[in-house]
């Protein structure tokens, strides 16, 4: 079950509000290119996480591009990024996280590739639109390390 636009930018508006009154991390980008979501943190590695949700045209669902960074700043590579997450590997990593630039800064980022989102969506499919928006948050999220407050799942 895949989402519009219109249905993207009201999830991405209201997981942001929430975000507010839980006092969370996410930002909310809005551009002439599009909006997206944006949560950072820095785990006890001392790496920088950052993870950007952005919609894809293409396969009309949300997608997680996320990045990890020593602080100096370096990015770490596609094989350091599958042997942090090397532990919760449920399918071949080169199917699942992949490298390519970010649709709206242009910058590379790597990417959980979103050919498997609409038949996961589809187990949902019975759901508001936000409650698949979390459920799809929770689900690839937590595979790559996104931490995601209980508090999204109450309405």
């Amino acid at each position: 079950m895949a989402f519009t636009l219109d249905e993207f930018y009201k999830c991405i508006s209201d997981l942001y509000d929430q975000s507010k009154k839980i006092h969370d991390r996410w930002q909310l980008i809005e551009t002439s290119k599009g909006s997206y979501l944006i949560y950072s943190f820095i785990d006890n590695n001392c790496l920088k996480y950052e993870f950007h949700i952005v919609y894809s045209e293409s396969y009309s669902v949300p997608v997680l591009y996320f990045n990890i960074s020593n602080l100096d700043g370096s990015l770490l590579s596609l094989d350091d990024v599958w042997k942090l997450f090397m532990h919760k590997k449920t399918s071949n990593m080169y199917e699942t996280i992949t490298q390519q630039e970010h649709p709206i800064l242009h910058r590379p980022f790597f990417i959980l590739h979103p050919c498997h989102t609409e038949s996961l969506l589809r187990k949902v499919v019975d759901q508001p639109t936000k409650k698949r928006f979390i459920f799809w948050l929770s689900i690839y999220g937590q595979s790559v390390g996104l931490p995601l407050s209980v508090n999204y799942a109450i309405d």
